[in-house]
């Protein structure tokens, strides 16, 4: 096997510990819509991609409004709640020992480009990247597609990828980038769903014990 050079990371839920902001998030916009609202655990049984089909588990009438609209309306939502939101415990002490150990760190995500970038900006993480990559419109769509363009023109080999997630989508994105994903059970989907699927770790410490670990083979 070959050993891991890149880690490409999720953001939302992975680096950036948003999982309250969304459950908030998300029963604001059920509560103007006179929907039930989710707790964390019930939330994280049910979130997923893509997220439409997110929307109608959960309650939205499609009937009343569009897409578009719910998505214009998380955006607005969402904005109101990021500036509670914090990195995950470890994360900067982990992308500074991978960085010294000369793994290259990669940031994909479906958050719109513009959006992510101010995120990462706001903890002064950015020089931990060799690229980031997001999304290009609101509607949290395209994570393969961004991923097939940050492979092709940054030749990055998958083969020696790990992929960090916190959903199953970022295990599905992994698997059609033939990247090696390890979920983290801290995000929006819970570990039970995770584990069905994939290596989980709990906190990072553990993802540099696994680079350890693949680097001694």
């Amino acid at each position: 096997m070959e050993k891991f050079k890149n880690v490409v990371w999720d953001w939302n839920g992975t680096l950036l510990n948003d999982l309250q902001a969304g459950v908030d998030v998300l029963n604001d916009m059920l509560g103007r819509r006179g929907v039930a609202p989710l707790n964390v655990a019930e939330y994280q049984k049910v979130f997923g991609f893509p997220v439409i089909d997110f929307y109608k588990k959960v309650g939205f009438d499609f009937t009343k409004e569009t897409f578009h609209e719910m998505s214009v309306d998380f955006v607005e939502t969402y904005a109101r709640y990021e500036g509670g939101a914090t990195l995950n415990n470890g994360v900067v002490e982990t992308l500074d020992a991978l960085n010294n150990q000369g793994i290259n760190c990669y940031i994909l995500s479906a958050l719109r480009q513009e959006e992510l970038l101010r995120g990462i900006n706001t903890f002064n993480i950015a020089q931990y990247f060799k690229a980031i990559y997001g999304g290009n419109d609101i509607y949290a769509s395209g994570k393969v597609g961004r991923g097939l363009e940050m492979v092709g023109e940054l030749q990055i080999d998958p083969a020696q990828t790990i992929m960090v997630g916190d959903t199953l989508h970022d295990a599905e994105v992994a698997e059609a980038l033939g990247f090696t994903p390890i979920l983290y059970s801290g995000g929006h989907n819970d570990k039970e769903r995770l584990s069905q699927i994939g290596r989980v770790i709990d906190d990072f410490q553990e993802l540099l014990e696994i680079f350890k670990e693949y680097g001694d083979r």
